[in-house]
């Protein structure tokens, strides 16, 4: 269990002299103030995090989360220089001004705009700190996809992030799971990342301006997760003028529709659903033909029945709505809401003469649906042109429920043979409220301190049970954690820069005030060649449950950190790294090293009798991640890309599994190679591609199978396993293309796209089942998308 020791406090405690020292130290030098907006040409969108900088020095600033920044104590002749990923650099001559508005145009490869993209950064930029990277949502829709461009599926092409589940858009970051991410949507929680079964994410990139992902050692402003930081800035809508977008795949159909009410009142909506079920492509095919794979009931009933026929009724659905409100030029006043749905049918009915005289009377209620919701607002305000203050309130929730009702009846002339109900209901929810509250204030140009508290209440229920009366695991829990921290950014001469945090926790579920310090320091050896290294301490009180089992499937739910029996997960993050940078490459590497503790897993195979109680189901442990990535980026030019190579290992050690032994867990991955091209042409095509490689996955195999009496008398099987994840699944490999012409239809931009997915058509395994009504067991490889083509197209007025 975390306690707060000596040596940490004794740490703490000088971070926070340093932060206070530094504050002092520099106020001294504050003199006069230039500020400013930064804003999308057209619809006045304010740009988040954009990069402000006075032209040939090292001195500059980011904008705030509405676009803000100040520059202090500068001479009110220079040039300063404006870029944001995605949308073009512009220099903007001072002449006096003390407040700027300045316009960055998004890139564009339309005829002659084509020489734009030469001077700006394209899809990401990796150089805004340690372990962090922005993505541009302009840019992504270029890049070869399954459906649809996806935010998260181009994350998952950065170093440091698995990219070869197809099954799962959620991130796993450096050893870490999709549910030790900490995913805001405009404050928003959200806790469930994923659509039509993972092979597309929940986000709509239309509704999205700005993307940050924090791989490691995540600044002290964010908190609750262990392993890395995504957030996504959904779009404000156009103070300006009406805007609007429709789009459409082979999948799925959306648009958006941005309109200004007033010129301090907008609103944004946009939405997107997919049709498979009724116009049932290719990919639907495939999708079908995994989930048919999978045996209702004993087999040899089946055997002879001729006329099973099973169309899976799925779909999914999201929209997005946003009001902006600006009662001031320096106040803004945002409501955000999310809804988003899967839903999923796999219900059968059979009726059938399998032998002479015998009758299969079938029926299989099957539904599963899932998904998110949430709303949030927010008051933000520039008090003066150095102090910045915001106050949100958000909540989000996150549904999931499962409900199978199988009847079989067997009549064998004018007698029943067989007649058997099974039953299996279990439903997870996860209820999401915050409140929290944040300072920033511009000390100079180099130094920036921010403030904030929050305040967070879960509520999470979940139960599983059998044939209505067999209560497997039934749990209703809440529990609230309150969190302050301070940060300072700042640098020490020409070549030092740091980030010093303190972030402090007081959970309901445990005696001691929770300290997590953060660290972020670089130094450049010159104008070129940068070292960096950080260091943080993680803690996260709502964990996803891992439930293994070789014959149902893994499921996941998610629990409250209660130590009866879940404990509190937390990590410790090392990194080290250094980067070398050219006009228009990047050459960066960084090492990490995470200690992980309480981790949880949950399994049915666990209890060894009747009695056993609950906890009997759990087991805890702990794991290391360590590894080295290296990534090479082309920035700028008609021609961009990059290559990384991530080179891991990772361990968890259970004192109940495996006799003990360390073994790797499913996700674990020792060689992963990515490499991602894009070439402007003329008259607006672009061609891209993607080459993912990554060395096979691990996988437990059984070795016996056993039985378990129930309370009522009967039976449930379960299977042994041998060595955890003591064997490998081949490599993944997978080739993606595209090709994309944007074009104008009288004075609206259109795009019209064609990918291929997995070109190759390799055959990459997703799972491993067995069927053991057959001795030996019938061993069946469940693969991945094959060749799945694509086109889209999309228009913006």
């Amino acid at each position: 269990m975390p306690q707060i020791h000596s040596k940490q406090f004794w740490l703490c405690s000088r971070i926070i002299i340093i932060i206070i020292f530094l504050t002092v130290s520099f106020l001294s030098n504050a003199q006069t103030t230039i500020s400013g907006k930064v804003v999308e040409k057209g619809s006045k969108e304010p740009l988040p995090f954009a990069n402000v900088r006075i032209k040939g020095t090292s001195t500059g600033v980011a904008t705030n989360i509405d676009g803000f920044f100040s520059l202090i104590n500068i001479d009110p002749n220079v040039t300063l220089e404006i870029s944001f990923v995605g949308y073009d650099l512009v220099e903007v001559k001072l002449t006096g001004q003390d407040f700027l508005e300045i316009e960055l145009k998004p890139l564009t490869n339309e005829l002659a705009e084509v020489v734009v993209a030469a001077t700006s950064y394209k899809v990401f930029d990796a150089t805004t700190g340690t372990s962090a990277t922005t993505l541009s949502t302009k840019q992504i829709n270029l890049l070869p996809s399954i459906g649809e461009p996806d935010i998260f599926r181009a994350l998952q092409m950065l170093p440091g992030v698995s990219s070869t589940s197809e099954s799962s858009s959620g991130l796993f970051i450096r050893g870490g799971t999709p549910d030790q991410n900490l995913t805001l949507l405009d404050g928003m929680t959200v806790y469930k990342v994923d659509h039509f079964f993972g092979f597309f994410s929940a986000f709509n990139t239309n509704a999205v301006k700005d993307v940050r992902l924090f791989r490691g050692a995540f600044p002290a402003r964010y908190g609750g997760r262990t392993s890395g930081v995504v957030e996504l800035t959904g779009k404000t809508g156009s103070f300006d003028k009406i805007q609007g977008g429709f789009n459409a795949s082979l999948v799925s159909v959306g648009g958006y529709f941005e309109m200004p009410i007033t010129n301090k009142l907008s609103i944004f909506v946009a939405g997107r659903r997919s049709y498979s079920e009724i116009i049932k492509g290719g990919l639907y095919k495939d999708l079908i033909g995994n989930l048919s794979n999978e045996d209702n009931f004993d087999g040899t009933l089946l055997e002879n029945a001729t006329n099973i026929t099973t169309e899976p009724d799925f779909y999914f659905y999201d929209w997005n709505s946003k009001i902006s409100y600006k009662p001031s030029s320096r106040d803004m006043i945002t409501f955000s809401t999310y809804n988003g749905k899967d839903y999923l049918n796999e219900s059968q009915n059979l009726n059938d003469d399998i032998a002479e005289g015998i009758n299969l009377n079938y029926a299989l209620k099957e539904q599963t649906d899932w998904g998110n919701r949430g709303a949030s607002t927010k008051w933000s305000r520039q008090w003066t042109s150095r102090i910045y203050t915001n106050l949100l309130f958000a909540g989000s929730e996150y549904f999931s429920n499962y409900d199978r009702d199988e009847d079989v009846l067997v009549l064998d002339l004018d007698s029943v043979r067989l007649s058997r109900n099974r039953r299996t209901f279990e439903e997870n929810s996860v209820i999401d409220l915050s409140v929290k509250a944040n300072l920033e204030w511009q000390i100079n140009n180099n130094t920036k301190a921010e403030f904030g508290i929050a305040f967070t209440d879960n509520q999470i229920e979940y139960d599983n049970i059998r044939d209505d009366t067999v209560v497997l695991l039934s749990r209703s829990q809440r529990a609230s954690y309150s969190s302050v921290f301070a940060s300072q950014e700042g640098a020490l001469g020409s070549k030092m820069k740091y980030t010093l945090g303190i972030r402090a926790s007081k959970y309901e579920n445990e005696d001691d005030l929770l300290i997590e310090p953060r660290v972020n320091l670089s130094y450049a050896l010159n104008s070129r060649i940068k070292l960096k290294s950080a260091y943080g301490i993680h803690y996260q009180f709502v964990n996803q449950i891992v439930n293994q089992n070789i014959s149902e499937g893994s499921r996941e739910f998610w629990l409250l950190a209660d130590n009866d029996p879940i404990e509190l997960s937390s990590a410790t993050h090392y990194v080290l790294g250094a980067s070398y940078e050219l006009d228009n490459w990047l050459f960066d590497v960084e090492s990490y090293y995470k200690s992980l503790d309480g981790i949880t897993e949950f399994s049915l195979q666990f209890r060894r009798g009747v009695d056993d109680s609950v906890s009997e189901l759990f087991r805890s442990g702990d794991g290391v991640a360590k590894g080295v990535e290296f990534l090479i980026q082309k920035k700028k030019g008609l021609y961009t890309g990059w290559i990384s190579y991530t080179l891991s290992d990772l361990t968890n050690t259970f004192p109940d599994l495996n006799e003990g032994f360390a073994f790797r867990p499913l996700h674990y991955q020792r060689h992963e190679f990515k490499m991602v091209n894009s070439l402007e042409l003329e008259d607006g095509w672009t061609v891209a591609s993607n080459f993912i490689y990554g060395s096979g996955k691990p996988f437990s195999e059984p070795n016996n199978r056993y039985e378990i009496e129930l309370l009522d008398g009967r039976t449930l099987q379960y299977i042994g396993l041998g060595p955890r994840n003591n064997s490998f699944n081949p490599a993944y490999i997978r080739l993606d293309v595209s090709a994309n012409k944007q074009f104008k239809i009288g004075k609206t931009s259109a795009q019209l796209g064609l990918s291929l997915f997995n070109l190759l058509g390799r055959e990459n395994i997703w799972y491993t089942e067995y069927d053991f009504g057959q001795s030996p067991p019938l061993v069946n490889q469940v693969t991945y998308l094959g060749f799945t083509p694509n086109l889209l197209f999309s228009i913006k007025f």
